[in-house]
């Protein structure tokens, strides 16, 4: 949930819009998307798209990733918008933060699977300097395998949803039922215990 009071002050949310258009009050449209109104979900996004995009962008610094914020963003108000309190910050405000937040999130996110990617290619090929060829990964990608095979069910699936799949850590204990520590513990634990055995 985002927190509610940063952004947009209560008369912006009722004033200046991007392309100009007719007046939207932002508090009915979220109570609209409260019960599952997706054309209030579409009047907001008509009304807001353009500069949330730019808010994303500023964040992830690409325009795919940026788009790929707001329409994750977009399916968050229809979920949370329940959640939304009038009391606590204008309904703009509301919106503008979770835009905001799903794109610190998957700005993080990124550069979590960077790190990730990094140590799975130390892993798989030892040092990444000295094995110009791909190919020469296949023995070691071979033992890897027999390494996760080995491995006890739910410290594999956690490795391989982290890895293959580009889950976070959150989503992979939501999934397994175990808490966030015990995915980051063993996901950690797996990835020096592998590196050893290929060194």
């Amino acid at each position: 949930m985002p927190d509610q009071g940063a952004g947009v002050t209560k008369t912006e949310s009722h004033s200046g819009t991007a392309q100009g258009d007719t007046y939207l009050n932002y508090e009915t449209a979220l109570l609209e998307c409260a019960s599952g109104s997706q054309s209030a979900v579409g009047k907001i996004y008509a009304r807001e798209k353009d500069q949330l995009r730019a808010v994303a962008r500023r964040i992830v610094h690409d325009r795919s990733r940026a788009e790929d914020v707001v329409h994750e963003a977009f399916a968050q108000i229809l979920r949370y918008a329940k959640n939304f309190d009038p009391a606590r910050g204008c309904a703009r405000g509301w919106i503008y933060t979770i835009v905001r937040n799903t794109a610190l999130k998957m700005q993080e996110n990124a550069r979590r699977e960077l790190a990730l990617e990094g140590d799975t290619r130390n892993v798989i090929c030892g040092r990444e300097q000295s094995v110009p060829n791909p190919a020469s990964c296949i023995p070691d990608s071979m033992t890897l395998r027999t390494m996760l095979d080995q491995l006890e069910p739910k410290r594999r699936a956690s490795l391989l949803l982290a890895i293959i799949d580009g889950r976070t850590h959150e989503e992979i204990a939501e999934y397994l039922r175990v808490p966030v520590g015990t995915v980051k513990a063993w996901i950690r634990r797996e990835l020096v215990a592998m590196r050893r055995q290929l060194e």
